[in-house]
């Protein structure tokens, strides 16, 4: 006999047996204590939640919204009815069909319970129907004895695809786990992701790169419990993981070496967002550090995609690792007459007048180099932020000290190479005049 046959045998021997039930008393008096103990439990669950609505409208909670209360008082109906058909059970079994269906709506009453309070957590609505339909109609299947021939019928209907041979069953389960694994996995990383975000403990990138990599753990640990539930032979991902093994060994090295880099950088920290950074000939602000590339803005406005690997292997400047204060350097060549002295303490005066320069660390100037025709100092000063730029400040600087340099009759020198250069033009303007 195949399973089609047996689901039929079964529901025919059921309506033989619910008929036989009707004739007797027995059957009847056990639905009226059903019917109520039921009703009782129905009518103290309405005055206890009226009871309960009215005391929170007089009192309202202050921290906390009357509805988490009144919501789960739904199920005191239920949990009621349980109770009180535990308690005339005895006189169900002795005075009625002995117990049977008493045993039925508790069972019943329990899986009402289930895929109540399904739908009172599950926020996701799609998800708490299934899982409360999945409940109620196992329970039913369970209760009126059609269980196992409805298993056995549905793994009956089989199809085959390539090598895998499916049932209406197999797809059925997967289903069902398929969503509510992908809405634990989904809850978990919500879960995970809040509190990582609120851990002051790991800096921004690390939080980041925490929440990414159990995003991608969680979600594919249950594709892979999803495939194992429906049948799914993973030996085949074996091979398949070896054939990615080899495609990345040989033409995703730089790809993987980005990747690698990327999580690197993430978990040193030697880069974070915001840093103003120099490599190469360029130097810009960190606006993005993605697990394949850093997004670079430059002073001029452009968005520079620099791949991990050259941060990993290059020198790179990092001007906000630490602190954000910056040194800047202003150069000034004067001629052999000027006094060294008075020339030190004008370029000192200048630097301390700017309002940006910093008191400590002091600026400091110093003279360089005898050089061929004039004499070369150095000024060094600090400001405290180096995100707004060092070009102002030093422009700023340099020409307070030549409105010093012109008070005070210092003349600034011009190189040797460069007055040939003038003499020569002079003279050959000179010569076609």
């Amino acid at each position: 006999m195949d399973a089609s046959d047996k689901l039929l045998q079964r529901l025919s021997l059921s309506s033989e047996e619910l008929v036989a039930a009707l004739t007797t008393p027995e059957f009847y008096v056990e639905i009226l204590m059903i019917g109520v103990s039921v009703a009782l439990a129905f009518l103290i669950a309405v005055l206890v939640r009226r009871r309960l609505k009215h005391h929170l409208r007089v009192h309202p909670p202050v921290r906390l919204d009357p509805e988490i209360i009144l919501r789960p008082a739904s199920l005191l109906s239920p949990l009621l009815a349980i109770l009180y058909l535990s308690i005339i059970k005895p006189f169900a079994e002795r005075y009625g069909d002995g117990g049977i269906w008493v045993n039925a709506v508790v069972q019943l009453l329990f899986a009402y319970v289930i895929a109540k309070a399904a739908l009172i957590l599950v926020q996701s609505r799609p998800v708490a129907y299934l899982i409360a339909i999945v409940v109620m109609v196992l329970a039913v299947l369970d209760v009126t004895g059609f269980m196992k021939d409805t298993v056995s019928y549905l793994d009956s209907m089989s199809f085959g695809v390539g090598s895998l041979n499916l049932s209406i069953l197999q797809i059925l389960q997967g289903s069902v786990i398929l969503v509510i694994v992908f809405w634990i996995a989904g809850a978990f990383s919500r879960t995970l992701e809040t509190y990582l975000r609120r851990s002051s403990s790991l800096s921004y990138n690390a939080r980041e790169l925490t929440v990414k990599f159990f995003k991608i753990l969680v979600y594919f640990i249950a594709v892979m419990v999803t495939l194992s539930a429906m049948g799914v032979d993973l030996t085949a991902f074996a091979v398949f993981g070896g054939a990615l093994g080899v495609g990345i060994g040989l033409g995703l090295q730089k790809i993987t070496a980005n990747f690698v880099s990327g999580i690197t950088l993430l978990l040193e920290k030697s880069i974070q967002i915001g840093d103003l950074i120099e490599m190469g000939g360029i130097d810009g602000h960190v606006r993005q550090l993605n697990i394949r590339y850093a997004l670079l803005e430059t002073f001029d406005g452009r968005e520079i995609l620099v791949p991990n690997e050259e941060l990993i292997s290059t020198k790179v400047i990092n001007w906000t690792h630490s602190n954000y204060l910056a040194r800047v350097e202003v150069n000034v060549r004067v001629a052999y007459d000027s006094n060294p002295r008075q020339v030190i303490d004008l370029m000192l005066e200048a630097a301390r007048e700017y309002k940006l320069c910093l008191k400590n660390p002091k600026p400091n100037c110093f003279l360089r180099e005898f050089a061929e025709s004039s004499l070369n100092f150095t000024l060094f000063f600090w400001i405290p932020d180096v995100r707004e730029g060092r070009m102002g400040p030093q422009s700023d600087v340099m020409m307070t000290i030549l409105d010093k340099f012109q008070a005070a009759g210092v003349r600034i020198s011009f190189p040797q190479r460069e007055m040939h250069i003038v003499s020569g033009d002079t003279q050959e303007l000179s010569n076609k005049a």
